[in-house]
């Protein structure tokens, strides 16, 4: 504080002499004039470079009027103004440099002048005498005149002071009103004495709703008041109380304050509390959305394993006994996450977890184990209900499904097992691990079947969006099968022929059917779009054990002999063999066949075609093979 105080400079040109002090100046001028022979006795205040007429005694021969201004380098206090010392000037016309003065104009040629100064060491101005004849002022008159400019000098410094702490209370008012944290001023009583801006902001009272209340009727709630009252005892007795607490403002926001208070002396010299105040309630909704984030999955806003383990682990050292543990592994997520896409997929697992929690307990405790497996951890539950839970989640997951926007649906699967731990000597996490392993007995099981469910919807799909029908590919299996016994291919082959043509396509039930059935020239972004469909193809039998056999023929069956295909640009016999019969009786069937953007043509052309393209989109030979086969 004293730092600050130093620092602080007043301009006392600012500050203006009440009419009262002044008044009582003119009374003290008028005195003078009792012990002196001067002409008049005034007091002057300096304003660089003018000299002005504050007072002036009120005798008739005072030739000088209060307002008067004069250029100080003509009178006589220039000197005293300069050197702030006190000057006596006994015949100013013998003396060569005050030759020019205006007193000499007016034929006042003694003087005798006093500075007047501020307590900053700053001249404020004089106090003088004059006289129209040669003067030799009397002791008696100086000391007079010295009386009378220490008094001045008394009053310019109480009336510094009080500016001083005028201009402090206003600094200090305005700092503390806007601090970024609320402030709060009481006595002892809770009666609110004084608040800033911020603690408007925070408690949602206005100011002058709270400086004429207290405490209690606005910002402790209802019911900490006997809290509120003990801390105020606490703070009296000197403590300093820091602590955070759930608040509520005037709209009923609940919010999270720190408090900061201590006792303080009042302006009566009373005892009285300042209260620092700070809303902490975004750092604390903060820290609780970074601990529950630290705690759930995102996705399906389930426990997530690290905090699942924990709990685990603390069950498995306390006597509450028995532990079930369910696990839950969601078939054909891949699948779907490679067919429809991860947003889909994402879909699928929200689904499941809603399932999880709808059939379990409040207190059982639902994890996102992994990718596509979840762990359910049931205290105090005995194997026959844990059975009941699993019974009630395999019902629900049979009843839901996942619905696309073409309006097809695919059936929800999952394997379920579960352990019981029964003893204190059991590991709860051996129970977790026999749980896994009828998770998984069950799976082989349950896996294949939702996978050949989910190809089934997506044939289907694409017989509806696209005509890639049934007849397409019974006709396309007829001709290869046809053309792979005349080039003597084993039975093994020719059934992997006769599933690449069913499933050949399957990659083009994620194109839009706009895309599928546009009848005018694809765009270069449409044809594009088409031809990621054998990379899809792919993709998604490739997460399938029965059909992975066959998916490098699928993403192949678009290549052309001279590499000019998609999607990798393969060339020749760098093709799978299959790969290159499809693309021919594909390619027949298809011009053979009315499309959506074009007629069919007849057998003769279709086969005249496919001659004149072999050797730069079909293999040659076999080109040559199907002609003859088609010709018999």
């Amino acid at each position: 504080m004293e730092d600050i105080l130093d620092k602080i400079k007043i301009k006392v040109d600012n500050i203006k002499i009440a009419e009262t002090v002044m008044q009582q100046w003119q009374q003290l001028l008028d005195l003078l004039m009792d012990f002196s022979e001067a002409q008049d006795a005034l007091i002057t205040s300096y304003q660089e470079p003018y000299l002005r007429i504050e007072k002036g005694s009120s005798n008739p021969d005072n030739i000088f009027s209060e307002g008067d201004r004069f250029k100080v380098e003509q009178l006589y206090c220039n000197q005293v103004i300069d050197k702030k010392t006190a000057l006596e000037i006994n015949n100013a016309a013998s003396i060569k440099k005050w030759q020019n003065s205006i007193y000499l104009e007016k034929g006042l040629i003694a003087y005798l002048g006093y500075p007047i100064l501020w307590p900053t060491g700053e001249i404020y101005g004089t106090v003088c005498l004059h006289a129209n004849q040669q003067l030799f002022f009397a002791d008696l008159v100086k000391k007079q005149l010295g009386f009378i400019k220490n008094l001045i000098e008394s009053d310019l410094e109480i009336i510094y002071q009080n500016h001083l702490n005028i201009s402090l209370r206003k600094y200090y008012a305005e700092l503390i009103d806007n601090l970024p944290v609320g402030v709060m001023i009481e006595d002892q009583n809770g009666k609110i004495l004084k608040v800033n801006k911020a603690m408007e902001k925070i408690s949602g009272y206005a100011r002058e709703e709270l400086l004429k209340s207290t405490v209690f009727e606005t910002v402790v709630p209802e019911e900490q008041e006997h809290i509120a009252r003990e801390n105020i005892k606490k703070i009296l007795n000197g403590e300093l109380m820091i602590h955070e607490l759930p608040s509520a403002n005037r709209r009923g926001e609940e919010r999270f304050i720190r408090l900061q208070e201590r006792k303080i002396t009042l302006p009566n010299n009373e005892e009285g509390i300042i209260s620092i105040q700070s809303d902490i309630t975004d750092k604390i909704q903060n820290a609780e959305k970074i601990k529950y984030a630290s705690y759930h999955d995102s996705l399906t806003d389930l426990y997530n394993r690290s905090y699942l383990e924990n709990k685990i682990q603390d069950l498995n050292q306390k006597n509450k006994y028995p532990v079930s543990l369910i696990m839950a592994d969601l078939n054909g997520l891949k699948l779907v996450n490679d067919t429809y896409g991860h947003n889909e997929g994402d879909r699928l697992l929200k689904k499941m977890a809603a399932i999880l929690k709808d059939s379990c307990r409040d207190n059982d405790l639902i994890a996102r184990w992994g990718g596509d497996e979840f762990v359910i951890l049931l205290p105090q539950t005995d194997g026959e209900a844990a059975k009941n839970i699993v019974a009630r989640i395999n019902k629900k997951i049979a009843n839901t499904f996942l619905e696309f926007e073409d309006g097809s649906r695919l059936p929800l699967s999952a394997a379920l097992g579960y352990g019981v731990k029964k003893h204190y000597f059991e590991d709860i996490f051996e129970i977790l691990t026999d749980a896994e392993s009828q998770m998984y007995k069950n799976k082989l099981t349950e896996s294949r079947s939702i996978k050949s469910n989910i190809l089934n919807t997506l044939l289907k799909t694409l017989s509806e969006k696209s005509q890639e029908t049934s007849s397409h590919s019974n006709r396309m299996a007829d001709l290869a099968c046809k053309l792979a016994q005349k080039i003597a291919l084993s039975q093994t082959e020719i059934n992997k022929l006769t599933l690449i043509a069913k499933l050949h396509d399957i990659g083009k039930t994620v194109i839009p059917e706009k895309i599928l059935n546009k009848k005018d020239q694809l765009t270069a972004a449409e044809w594009k779009e088409i031809q990621t469909h054998p990379a899809v193809g792919h993709r998604v039998l490739n997460a399938t054990e029965e059909f992975s056999h066959i998916s490098e023929e699928v993403l192949s069956h678009h290549e052309n002999w001279d590499g000019s295909g998609y999607p990798r640009g393969l060339k020749g016999k760098e093709i799978p063999l299959l790969a290159r019969i499809i693309a021919i009786v594909d390619a027949y069937d298809v011009m053979t066949t009315d499309q959506v953007y074009k007629e069919s043509v007849s057998k003769k052309e279709a086969l005249r075609e496919i001659q004149n393209k072999a050797g730069s989109q079909f293999d040659p030979e076999l080109a040559e093979q199907f002609i003859e086969l088609m010709s018999e």
